[in-house]
């Protein structure tokens, strides 16, 4: 559909790709840029019923979803194109919608994430989204920054 409106898919490899092709949504971001390799981290993602994307003009936009680690822990995971911040309200309001229905859907206990210290934007969104700081994880980035731990308990 050509109407400039949001639409919410399952997520596929190929929407990552796309998505992980593309410039990425923040200039912090840009740094990991040469640690993506877009063939294998796109179909990483990929897990049954647990991502979606939002497309807008048939094309996505952003994709969002957990991947599972052990247990009823996952791995929540954001990845998302400069061409988001045309929909901002919507991209973030998707996300939470269904970031709490996957979670509730397969029964998942806690969700965790890892924010670089330095991007600010996404450590508000983390809590925006329910998730807590847990504490400061030293040199846990793929370029050795530093990366906060983020968990919300369901």
């Amino acid at each position: 559909m050509m109407d400039n409106m949001l639409y919410i898919v399952p997520y596929t490899k190929e929407h990552g790709k796309i998505i992980l092709s593309y410039q990425m949504n923040h200039k912090i971001l840009e740094a990991d840029r040469h640690y993506i390799n877009v063939e294998g981290d796109a179909i990483n993602l990929e897990e049954d019923n647990l991502a979606f994307t939002g497309m807008v003009n048939n094309k996505p936009i952003f994709a969002a979803g957990m991947k599972m680690i052990w247990g009823q822990v996952a791995e929540g995971w954001v990845i998302a194109s400069s061409d988001m911040w045309n929909h901002p309200l919507s991209v973030a309001k998707a996300i939470k919608k269904d970031f709490a229905r996957v979670a509730r859907e397969h029964n998942i206990e806690r969700v965790q994430t890892a924010i670089r210290k330095d991007f600010k934007q996404g450590q508000r969104f983390a809590e925006w989204l329910g998730l807590e700081n847990e504490g400061l994880m030293k040199k846990f980035g793929f370029d050795g920054t530093d990366q906060y731990m983020y968990a919300r308990i369901f």
